[in-house]
């Protein structure tokens, strides 16, 4: 190989390294474009799990509401059965104690002051048949009488009582039911309200987190695209880099064979000058110094 021909090929190696240095630019230049779209896409993958994670809290809360839900319908439910249960004894109890009134044709008054009053009178009667003692057979009996009386007219007005105040304990219990139920009603709104917003705030977090994941698969497409580019161009890079070095290889082979052909030459020269100068001494000729020094180096005089 000529030296034209060696400049020629470290031109073309300068050739080569300017397009690789371009293509090494243009690579990195790919390479930031992938982080940063992996980074993108990183960010909204971190996003849809926080929006996952959120939508199934609110879900969970959700269920906790609406199983709330099924417990207050179930206790209005026993509260409404009950409140039956208690207005039907309450309306026996109710025709039972207009029946008794009616019968003893009383007017509706408070029978406890009634039955006291009754029992007064009893007692009068007795404390007169005890102290009076003028008393004729006939006025004793006819005492007895109105006693055996108001008697029949006391059991009948305790009993009455009686029934009275198991009405009243009766319609006590109803209205302490229906309050539970009012109750259980502002609750069950309550809790209906918080379920619909919980599942609002569930049904939005799963659209807002299907929605970032298309984001984020589009971003990955063009993650792989870009990394596509990016290893196809360093392969290219190393294609010229392979191309670089496989040239340089080359000089250095045929520098190496270009400097041994010039030290066979520069023997060969010194073989002659040697055998010149070996024949001139031979001859008795004049020997140059440089002449005379080749016979001493190589031990001919």
């Amino acid at each position: 190989m000529s030296e034209q021909d060696v400049e020629s090929l470290l031109l073309k190696i300068s050739n080569i390294e300017a397009i690789a240095r371009d293509i090494k630019h243009k690579r990195e230049g790919l390479n930031r474009k992938v982080t940063s779209i992996a980074n993108k896409r990183n960010l909204l993958n971190e996003q849809v799990k926080e929006l996952i994670k959120t939508a199934k809290e609110e879900r969970e809360k959700r269920d906790n509401c609406n199983e709330a839900i099924v417990n207050i319908k179930e206790q209005k439910l026993i509260s409404f059965k009950e409140i039956e249960g208690f207005e039907e004894q309450a309306k026996r109890l109710d025709e039972q104690l207009n029946g008794s009134r009616e019968k003893n044709e009383q007017p509706k008054r408070r029978s406890e002051f009634s039955a006291k009053k009754i029992r007064r009178s009893i007692q009068d009667l007795e404390w007169k048949i005890q102290t009076t003692s003028n008393l004729s057979i006939n006025e004793e009996r006819e005492l007895v009488e109105q006693i055996t009386r108001l008697e029949t007219k006391f059991r009948e007005v305790r009993e009455t009582d009686v029934v009275a105040r198991d009405l009243r304990t009766i319609k006590n219990r109803i209205k302490v039911l229906g309050g539970r139920i009012r109750s259980l009603e502002n609750e069950l709104r309550s809790q209906a309200r918080e379920s619909r917003f919980h599942h609002k705030t569930m049904i939005q977090a799963f659209k807002n987190a299907d929605v970032l994941r298309k984001q984020a698969d589009e971003l990955h497409a063009q993650f792989l695209d870009a990394k596509e580019q990016a290893n196809a161009i360093h392969n290219e890079y190393l294609s010229y880099i392979r191309e670089i070095n496989r040239i340089r290889q080359d000089i250095n082979k045929n520098k190496q064979k270009f400097r041994a052909k010039q030290d066979a030459q520069r023997q060969e020269k010194i073989e002659e000058k040697t055998e010149d100068a070996k024949k001139k001494f031979e001859e008795g000729r004049k020997l140059s110094f440089e002449e005379f020094r080749t016979l001493i180096d190589k031990g001919l005089i």
